[in-house]
């Protein structure tokens, strides 16, 4: 059972926590790690967190993703890492860190098994624009089969969504997320030219130099300073074009429609 509602302002102070040990477990041992997509933005433009987004997203590099993996979960610590190798269930191509004393509900997937988390995005060596568009597709084919039916969809998309399910069902998640892991690392990392995070669905727009993520700076996120890539200004410009320039009001809302909750 599901206790009381973890609400915005609570949830963004458990994952600022778990951001801290990761930063620090990582920092102790030597693992690289940046701060990625609107967590970089955020901190970059809002010294923070984007004032209408409330999750918390970082990229290491695939070397040291598979450390951290192996790793994390044998220190002393309130938080776990769940990821696609460490639990059967696992519905997405990248870990997660979590707090397992509270749960997270997503209302327009399956359900999952972990509570409030960072999303952790390993990065990986690009062979061709071609490796990113089957990941891409991959991706989009994980979101149809993780998707559930809503009574607020339109008759036309469930429809379309009913055919593409059955078109799927001999493919089972398990075998779409080992295709996207062996497409995604089939170039090493630190002899590749170019990196790219292929658990996106828009990972062909993501391929950049190494170079990139080469050395680091440090930027403030609420009141902190964490990891990012150096060359962070290419990165928000292929992810967002003018990323300083603030979107629309009517734009300015968070694509998450989830709930988090204390266990009981």
């Amino acid at each position: 059972m599901a206790g009381k509602v973890i609400d915005t302002e609570e949830l963004k102070r458990i994952q600022l926590q778990i951001l801290d040990n990761v930063a620090q477990f990582c920092e102790e041992r030597g693992i690289r790690y940046y701060l990625a997509y609107g967590t970089l933005l955020g901190a970059v433009r809002h010294k923070g967190y984007i004032p209408w987004d409330d999750d918390i997203d970082i990229h290491i590099p695939r070397p040291d993703y598979e450390r951290f993996l192996k790793e994390y979960n044998k220190a002393e610590s309130p938080y776990k890492v769940v990821s696609p190798e460490s639990e059967s269930s696992y519905r997405v191509p990248f870990a997660k860190v979590h707090y397992p004393k509270s749960i997270v509900r997503e209302f327009h997937f399956k359900p999952d098994l972990f509570g409030v988390y960072i999303d952790i995005f390993p990065l990986d060596g690009v062979e061709s624009q071609a490796q990113a568009k089957e990941c891409g597709e991959l991706r989009r084919l994980m979101h149809v089969k993780n998707s559930v039916f809503l009574k607020s969809m339109p008759l036309a998309r469930k429809l379309r969504l009913a055919i593409t399910k059955l078109i799927l069902l001999p493919f089972s998640l398990k075998k779409l997320l080992k295709r996207i892991k062996f497409t995604a690392t089939r170039c090493t990392y630190d002899n590749s030219d170019n990196v790219c995070s292929f658990m996106s669905r828009t990972a062909i727009r993501e391929i950049m130099p190494r170079s990139v993520f080469d050395e680091y700076t440090m930027l403030p996120f609420e009141g902190k300073e964490y990891r990012a890539p150096k060359g962070y200004d290419r990165y928000l410009k292929a992810n967002y074009g003018d990323y300083m320039q603030l979107p629309p009001e009517e734009k300015r809302i968070s694509h998450h429609n989830s709930e988090a909750r204390w266990k009981e």
